[in-house]
């Protein structure tokens, strides 16, 4: 029992730094509603699921999309400055995201012609570094999973470099050809052919 306890006390001293996040991004979304959803029309949509996340124009129609995540990021780092070797640290991170997907593509008379749910829960990534001097360094990123709405940078979208203004009627989110899942690789599609500073 003492070298249990002593143990812990070691881990407890060496602990530097312990961080858990959560992000809550979007509202959850109705169990079945993607199989009942055809024929609806754009009002009946609005009124169930709320405005829409993501919408773009598309042939003879237009789609809209929801998304509920729940994104979690874990980091643990441990040290041995309480015995004076502040100079090496060793640090853990993890990141797990639950995701619900919801798209609904209308028609010309704004009615719903087709539904699709995609739903995600697993593992997006953990690291580990052993850091030599003081300093943190993030071994796991969801940078990308938390990256504001397409529709929040229409505007700024103009201002780009030329190739990439360009490209905007091609880009996914743009409103006008297609809509993108969130986490989606930035150098993917259309936009591999950008140079962006």
């Amino acid at each position: 029992m003492k070298r249990a306890n002593a143990l812990a006390l070691v881990l407890l001293l060496g602990l530097s730094g312990c961080t858990q996040w959560y992000y809550d991004l979007g509202s959850a979304l109705p169990e079945g509603y993607e199989q009942s959803a055809e024929g609806d029309s754009l009002a009946e949509v609005l009124a169930t699921l709320g405005p829409p996340m993501r919408f773009a124009a598309n042939e003879g129609g237009m789609m809209m999309a929801w998304e509920a995540w729940r994104i979690r990021e874990d980091a643990i780092g441990v040290s041995l400055g309480w015995v004076g070797a502040d100079f090496l640290t060793v640090d853990w991170g993890s990141a797990h995201i639950r995701g619900d997907y919801f798209l609904l593509s209308f028609d010309d008379e704004h009615r719903v012609n087709a539904a699709a749910r995609v739903r995600r829960d697993d593992d997006i990534g953990s690291g580990a570094a052993i850091q030599p001097f003081f300093g943190f360094v993030s071994v796991v990123s969801v940078d990308d999973l938390l990256l504001p709405l397409p529709q929040h940078a229409w505007g700024a979208a103009q201002l780009f470099p030329l190739p990439g203004v360009l490209n905007n009627p091609e880009r996914p989110g743009m409103g006008d050809t297609g809509i993108e899942q969130r986490g989606t690789p930035l150098g993917a599609g259309a936009r591999t052919l950008e140079w962006l500073d």
